[in-house]
């Protein structure tokens, strides 16, 4: 029995990287404003079998812990004060079959309220994918059971009115030993204006003697206030003193080709730390 129960376990993560390889869709972000409420997607099946797909829409933001351990937040109900379109937008067609090396556009349509506050809203476009009529017989000593598997793959739809405009404001950083015994820098991230800010984040640490010791490129889309962390090697650092540089790059067209966001210039923090 625990043998069958670790086949079936192998089978839905082999089926669960296939399936996610198999179903594309595009673009990862659709955008809409006031001078086009309609957007649109392609998903695409790659795979020689029918998948039956299904789109719905649930509202989500990144967030972080004290220590910048990130997860993303899902509220099926969020409250009136969140930049929330989920009551605002649909799809079509919803549900449909999508036959072997096919194609279906999907349209959105969203209808915001007229009093809507100059900004950025959003929701999560969740893309339901289920193989037809494939299952795992999972049956034992008269006991059956039959397994469907359903991918859930997540994109974003973004609405924007008015004035919109974001920025980002780095906090003083400061030094951590984890629970391994390692340092990690953290710094809180306050992102300001009415909308997320989309760009590029580069640390670079420099060693007492200027010698670039750390650089790194993340990309970064802060919603909501948070906590950035970069671990600090112990193969790479060890005790001395270290200076290190935020740059952060402003890169929204990138994500949004339709964005008319304004460029900004990069922002740049610097501060010293020691590790003892």
């Amino acid at each position: 029995m625990k043998n069958k129960i670790s086949l079936i376990i192998f089978l839905m993560l082999i089926f669960t990287i296939t399936n996610l390889a198999q179903i594309i869709i595009s673009p990862y972000i659709v955008y809409m404003d006031e001078e086009n409420k309609y957007g649109s997607m392609i998903v695409q099946n790659e795979s020689l079998e029918p998948y039956e797909i299904s789109i719905s829409f649930i509202f989500g933001f990144p967030v972080s812990d004290s220590l910048g351990n990130r997860t993303m937040e899902y509220q099926q109900t969020p409250s009136e004060e969140m930049p929330s379109i989920n009551d605002w937008v649909k799809a079509f067609p919803k549900k449909f079959v999508l036959q072997p090396k096919e194609k279906q556009t999907i349209r959105l349509m969203i209808k915001p309220p007229r009093d809507l506050n100059a900004g950025t809203y959003w929701t999560r476009i969740v893309t339901s994918s289920s193989p037809i009529q494939t299952s795992v017989d999972s049956s034992s000593r008269g006991v059956s059971a039959k397994l469907k598997f359903v991918l859930n793959q997540v994109t974003t739809a973004i609405y924007r009115k008015g004035e919109a405009f974001t920025d980002l404001e780095i906090n003083e950083p400061k030094l951590y030993l984890d629970s391994t015994n390692t340092y990690q820098l953290l710094y809180p991230v306050k992102r300001k204006g009415n909308s997320p800010f989309f760009g590029f984040l580069k640390c670079r640490v420099y060693d007492d003697n200027n010698k670039l010791v750390l650089e790194e490129k993340d990309y970064i889309s802060i919603y909501f206030d948070l906590i950035r962390n970069y671990v600090l090697k112990k193969e790479i650092f060890s005790s001395g003193k270290y200076k290190a540089e935020l740059e952060v790059e402003f890169n929204e067209w990138e994500d949004i080709p339709e964005s008319k966001l304004l460029p900004k210039a990069n922002i740049i923090h610097s501060f010293e730390f020691s590790i003892p």
